[in-house]
């Protein structure tokens, strides 16, 4: 990116209409390019990698157009791609016959108690460790989160899981 910044700069700098500027729109374009292939093929290996590894797996459905609006997220956030992830995923379950399981975007992942299920009704994204009031439970947050999609994955939403409040002492 610091080189796309420069080259951007420089192209900035030159004459509209001139031969050099021509030559540096050029040299923008092959470092978009790149840039683009780079994270074409991460995405690629990385789901791949994913898929070949686990039977099931379950993603969030989120709108990234409302997380780009924090601007010190929204960088990293518009780089990543969710939806181009969430897309090959689909169908590279499909061709390797693995499960993938797409969690409701309203499904409180980070707020709910993966331990005893109660629900924390407010939660800043500057607490990066979750507490439960209820039971005492102390966990990284994303962790937490983890374990509740994976419960989520785990268990059909008819039944009820421990993750969404449920009692499980008969299962």
């Amino acid at each position: 990116l610091k080189s796309l910044k420069r080259l951007q700069r420089g192209l900035s700098r030159k004459q509209k209409g001139s031969n050099n500027r021509k030559r540096q729109q050029i040299k923008v374009a092959r470092k978009h390019y790149r840039i683009s292939s780079i994270r074409k093929n991460a995405i690629h290996q990385a789901t791949t990698a994913i898929i070949k590894k686990y039977d099931k797996i379950v993603i969030e459905t989120l709108r990234p157009a409302n997380m780009v609006k924090n601007r010190k997220l929204s960088q990293a956030i518009g780089d990543v791609s969710f939806g181009e992830i969430s897309r090959q995923l689909a169908y590279k379950a499909q061709w390797y016959g693995k499960e993938l399981v797409k969690a409701d975007q309203w499904f409180a992942s980070s707020k709910i108690c993966s331990d005893c299920g109660s629900k924390k009704e407010v939660l800043k994204l500057s607490e990066r460790t979750y507490k439960c009031e209820n039971c005492g439970l102390e966990i990284d947050r994303d962790l937490n989160a983890a374990k509740n999609l994976a419960s989520y994955g785990s268990t059909s939403k008819l039944e009820g899981s421990k993750a969404c409040g449920a009692d499980n002492s008969s299962l």
